[in-house]
């Protein structure tokens, strides 16, 4: 192609940029019975995203968005990272959320080596969704780390506002 073609296709579409992006967002179903998820506990959180996140060597960040009424309308699996590592922007989590029409959502990661300690990682990320869902109108209820057997809640363990 010639640079006046080229040229020629810049000027004809000057003005007229259209930018697509494509999110995929897990959508739960309703069910017949009255027994459609609902996220009271950090016990349900955990054993929600236990049933979503693989068993795997490498770290998932997962985000559930809810309704009013703490119900489960989407999740998102935000992040992969590797066997001890998980980077997640806010950006990513919320615009997602925002998509989902989520009023309140609660996030969580795995730990491959099945312990549950929060690192300082952990705590920054945590400390950085809680802020933006604050400015944002979508609270984020709780972070979860999930290991092996048991999980750590970080409203909880009182370290929720770090």
């Amino acid at each position: 192609m010639s640079g006046d073609t080229a040229t020629g296709l810049v000027d004809h579409f000057a003005g007229k940029v259209t930018f697509v992006r494509e999110v995929a967002l897990k959508y739960r179903k309703p069910r017949r019975t009255a027994s459609i998820d609902a996220i009271l506990s950090a016990d349900q959180a955990a054993e929600f995203m236990r049933r979503i996140l693989p068993d795997n060597v490498r770290e998932h960040f997962l985000a559930l968005f809810l309704d009013g009424r703490n119900q489960v309308v989407s999740y998102f699996i935000a992040a992969t990272g590797t066997a001890n590592s998980c980077p997640v922007g806010a950006r990513e989590v919320f615009q997602a959320a925002v998509i989902a029409g989520a009023i309140s959502l609660v996030v969580g990661h795995n730990h491959p080596s099945g312990q549950t300690v929060a690192s300082p990682e952990d705590k920054d990320t945590t400390r950085r969704l809680r802020e933006a869902g604050e400015l944002l109108g979508i609270p984020v209820l709780d972070h979860l780390i999930i290991g092996a057997e048991q999980f750590f809640s970080f409203r909880q363990s009182g370290q929720f506002g770090v």
